[in-house]
């Protein structure tokens, strides 16, 4: 009924369909988020998008589950693929919940994960969020070539109208379509001569939790891998809750920004669907 997210990554070597002790079936967890929406919207006139499950016997918190049309397998697996290297580091700067499951159905996405108490990460939490983030920008990317999550995929990023990008099977197809939107302009772009390097283009405190001494990065919705210009573009056009993180962050310039966010700016105004 629903698809199974099943990764092979070769840097790590895993696979993804890790069911926790106590927890019930997708269809049941499916429900209880439903209840969980409906109720919510009934108290306070909005809806929500996380539920928190708990042991029938002791109330004690098994897994957090995020649902919504925005939720995908893709983001799952960046989460597990950050999440095992991660587990390689001697002396990781933050932590990531563990991803116990993920499926889409209707259009609509769930990832059950480890469950971590605590609080959302303030300002005086920035300075550990940048060098969480400097370590991410070191990832190596899996050695499939996909760009996008992990496995490939739609990407999600800013420079396109509602964060929602192509799915594209290389750099040089990424350089077909640039080029043709700036042609009009008499400017060009070489993406292909770009290192390929891992983005986070949504680094807002409400994205980080801290848990005693821990903090953990808890959305990979707006993560991949690209050239480095993704990452330059996030860190030069930040939204209001990133900025006064993202100016902290080092990362190489980009020679051809301007011209990449003159090619932007069609994006903005078409669809990629």
């Amino acid at each position: 009924m629903f698809p199974f997210v099943c990764i092979s990554i070769d840097i790590v070597g895993f696979s993804l369909h890790i069911w926790q002790d106590g927890l019930p079936s997708r269809d049941q967890l499916v429900k209880l988020c439903d209840a969980h929406f409906i109720e919510q919207l009934q108290i306070s006139q909005r809806g929500t998008s996380h539920y928190v499950y708990r042991s029938p016997n002791s109330s004690t918190p098994l897994a957090l589950i995020k649902f919504s049309e925005y939720v995908t397998l893709s983001e799952a697996r960046m989460q597990t693929y950050v999440f095992h290297l991660l587990k390689r580091d001697a002396s990781p700067p933050f932590k990531v919940p563990e991803v116990y499951d993920a499926w889409e159905e209707h259009s609509l996405g769930s990832i059950v994960m480890e469950y971590v108490p605590g609080l959302v990460a303030t300002a005086a939490d920035i300075p550990r969020i940048v060098d969480a983030v400097q370590w991410l920008l070191t990832l190596p990317p899996p050695k499939d070539g996909k760009l996008g999550p992990v496995e490939g995929g739609t990407m999600r990023h800013s420079l396109w109208r509602d964060d929602r990008g192509p799915t594209y099977e290389s750099v040089e197809q990424m350089d077909i379509q640039f080029n043709n939107v700036l042609s009009f302009q008499q400017l060009t772009v070489n993406l292909s001569a770009e290192p390929i390097c891992f983005y986070h283009d949504d680094i807002s405190l409400r994205n980080f939790l801290v848990s005693g001494p821990d903090l953990h990065a808890l959305d990979f919705e707006h993560t991949g891998f690209a050239p480095e210009w993704f990452m330059n573009y996030s860190i030069a056009n930040p939204p209001r809750t990133s900025a006064p993180i993202v100016q902290h962050i080092v990362f190489s310039d980009s020679p051809k920004l301007q011209e990449l966010n003159r090619a932007t700016y069609h994006f903005k105004r078409t669809r990629t669907d």
